[in-house]
């Protein structure tokens, strides 16, 4: 599913938008030093699965975008030689860009949803397939609650459909509830 999600144009373009400013900042050790030190941490921390590490990173980058910013606003940032490449001037105004921070929001908030059904699926106390339903409908009905989008809301559907959906489980949920 999140894969899916990712493939989706708009996403996509976050997500590329996302990775620019992270491989900036890592390709360069004084910008990487400086987010260390105002961050107070990393902004990649691979976790899970290699399809939610989008999501973690998109998180992650808006965890610490207030930290960022003071980095990309600093008398530091404007003297140093970064600041005017193409590449700096690029990721400085992603930096300050409120469309994009809110797009960045909105797609963490529907990966969200996801995320919290696959930590449970993936974790060591493997649960039952009428657990594994529940979550499903929690997880629909928490995108309903964010007004997720449709095309979402279908990608879950036919993954969903494919993969997992099979009248015995169903009975099985329908017995225990």
């Amino acid at each position: 599913m999140f894969e899916d999600i990712g493939k989706r144009d708009s996403v996509a373009q976050l997500i590329g938008n996302g990775r620019k400013i992270t491989n900036f900042i890592y390709n360069h050790g004084w910008l990487l030093g400086k987010m260390r030190q105002v961050c107070g941490g990393d902004i990649v921390c691979p976790r899970a699965t290699i399809f939610a590490t989008n999501y973690i990173a998109l998180d992650s980058l808006l965890k610490k975008r207030v930290d960022l910013k003071k980095i990309f606003i600093s008398n530091e940032w404007a003297s140093h030689k970064l600041s005017r490449t193409e590449v700096g001037h690029e990721v400085e105004r992603l930096m300050f860009d409120h469309v994009y921070w809110e797009r960045v929001e909105k797609i963490v908030s529907i990966y969200e949803a996801l995320y919290i059904v696959l930590r449970i699926v993936a974790s060591e106390v493997v649960p039952t397939m009428p657990f594994v339903y529940k979550l499903i409908q929690l997880m629909k009905s928490n995108l309903d609650r964010l007004k997720g989008k449709e095309w979402v809301k279908h990608i879950i559907a036919d993954r969903w459909d494919r993969t997992l959906k099979h009248p015995l489980y169903a009975a099985d949920l329908e017995l225990i509830v």
